[in-house]
């Protein structure tokens, strides 16, 4: 068990009810892993490779748990698992999923790492504290258009393709530039991080070539998209073997509980990431 992992188990009890899937858990031939440090914020490690969604925010908005100070700081400092870490993926703006100040901080300390954010990222980086002209040699910045951006990170390591989703919670949200990752890590195992994507099925639908065109071995949507469409309907629309509900309030919802489906409740779990055969 890695230091970091163990510490945040120290830190809370994992709810029995709320246990993965018996297939969920990693397993040594696991081409990569999970590890969940709060709201949305996951690191995926594969192999040498390793990437990070969300990873840096400081508002709980009250209702969200915020990633425990020791796992932070072994993040800040780049300790295990947190160490060799490629690059970092930002969905969108809000404060339970981004810190500008924070950002610039980790970006001066790690200076290898590449950021794939949206626009308003770098415009709230450039405007807080820590901000250095340097980091523009490494942010991947996308643009607030509507069809599928592709990346290509780490020498080929990491292949991303993204399409922006609208944020959750309808006009009033438009404004708000939320993107949602396709990442394949090492040709060999692929996941999805769709920010605070809405539940608006037509959202989907304008987009239903880029989620056809490659499978995901395991996506992470918002808790909403489980409750609102049922876990077959959110592996059918994201073309995706595996779901681990995410965003998940502190008080925990009925829907959430009640559900059959898998979700990231603890800071500190895990989850095996692996392409599934026809015969699985």
């Amino acid at each position: 068990m890695k230091p970091v992992i163990a510490l945040a188990a120290s830190l809370i009890c994992v709810s029995a009810a709320l246990s993965a899937p018996v297939d969920a858990h990693p397993v040594a031939d696991d081409p990569a892993t999970a590890h969940f440090l709060a709201n949305e914020a996951v690191l995926i490690e594969a192999g040498e490779t390793k990437i990070l969604f969300d990873p840096l925010f400081t508002n709980s908005y009250n209702t969200y748990p915020l990633i425990p100070a020791e796992m932070k700081a072994a993040m800040m400092a780049g300790e295990a698992p947190f160490d060799g870490v490629d690059a970092v993926f930002v969905s969108h703006v809000h404060g339970d999923h981004f810190d500008a100040e924070e950002m610039n901080a980790y970006l001066a300390r790690h200076d290898t790492v590449i950021l794939v954010a949206p626009h308003q990222a770098r415009l709230e980086m450039q405007s807080a504290a820590g901000w250095s002209d340097a980091f523009d040699a490494r942010l991947r910045i996308m643009p607030f258009v509507s069809e599928a951006q592709a990346l290509s990170l780490a020498d080929g390591a990491i292949e991303v393709s993204a399409v922006h989703i609208p944020h959750a919670g309808g006009p009033g949200r438009a404004h708000i530039q939320n993107m949602a990752y396709r990442v394949t890590l090492n040709d060999a195992a692929t996941v999805m991080h769709l920010g605070d994507a809405t539940p608006d099925m037509p959202a989907y639908d304008a987009h239903a070539g880029h989620f056809a065109e490659r499978r995901t071995d395991r996506a992470f949507p918002p808790y909403w998209l489980i409750s609102r469409w049922g876990g077959d309907t959110v592996r059918a629309r994201l073309n995706a073997e595996d779901i681990t509900g995410i965003h998940t309030p502190i008080r925990l919802p009925i829907e959430v509980t009640a559900s059959r489906e898998d979700f990231f409740t603890q800071s500190g779990e895990t989850r095996g990431i692996h392409p599934h055969s026809d015969d699985d």
